[in-house]
């Protein structure tokens, strides 16, 4: 861009149209054919860029983390399909007979002390939108006055067999990537938004959420 202002190269019009965007302050289109899915805008997303790479260069420079901020991945649904070979391959079953199971981690003062768990994943980083979640009562609860999302606590993605996965007294809680909840089909046969079902323990039924819209998200718009 800047050889093409200097005359150096052709501005062409995807240039220019990043240019543009750049000065309202917006993501360029020519970025975002490339990009994860991401509503933010150019101050906001350049910082997630910059800590997205920072967890991954920390992670190649010590160990595996011991709890994962899930919106830090690119292909998520590679990263939830790793838990679950992981295990598979440690105890020899196939891996079409399993799924994910969750377990919300409760009272956790601070996560840098929270031991890795021997099975499974802590994933954190998520928010709630549509309802909350409930410490006093550890389930799904209404949204507070004027609160459109609210953090979701850490939550175990523990591998299970699909018979022993529970699917009683939960509301399977949509996990988008952006707010935009809605998505193309990629190449990989997986949606280029949606993620996957996150079951959470629910006084209510599945009906009560689901015209409340409540879903979780990896990453609001600001």
């Amino acid at each position: 861009m800047k050889s093409a202002i200097l005359g150096e190269i052709l501005l062409s019009s995807d240039l220019e149209a990043a240019l543009y965007s750049m000065l309202d302050g917006k993501v360029p289109a020519l970025w975002m054919a490339s990009s994860y899915p991401s509503l933010k805008p150019l101050a906001g997303y350049v910082k997630d860029l910059a800590d997205r790479l920072n967890f991954f260069y920390t992670w190649s420079e010590s160990q595996i983390p011991e709890f994962f901020w899930i919106n830090r991945f690119f292909f998520t649904h590679g990263f939830l399909t790793g838990a679950l070979q992981n295990y598979a391959r440690k105890y020899q079953i196939p891996i079409d007979t399993m799924d994910l199971d969750f377990t919300v981690v409760h009272d956790v003062i601070d996560i840098e002390t929270l031991p890795q768990p021997e099975e499974g994943i802590h994933v954190y980083g998520m928010w709630v939108e549509g309802g909350r979640w409930d410490d006093t009562t550890r389930c799904l609860g209404e949204s507070e006055e004027k609160v459109l999302y609210t953090r979701c606590p850490m939550i175990w993605f523990r591998p299970v067999l699909k018979t022993d996965k529970n699917f009683e007294g939960v509301y399977k809680t949509p996990l988008y990537k952006t707010s935009e909840r809605k998505g193309v089909l990629a190449t990989t046969g997986h949606s280029s938004n949606f993620c996957l079902l996150v079951h959470l323990p629910s006084k209510e039924p599945e009906s009560y959420w689901v015209r409340r819209g409540l879903a979780m998200i990896c990453s609001l718009n600001d």
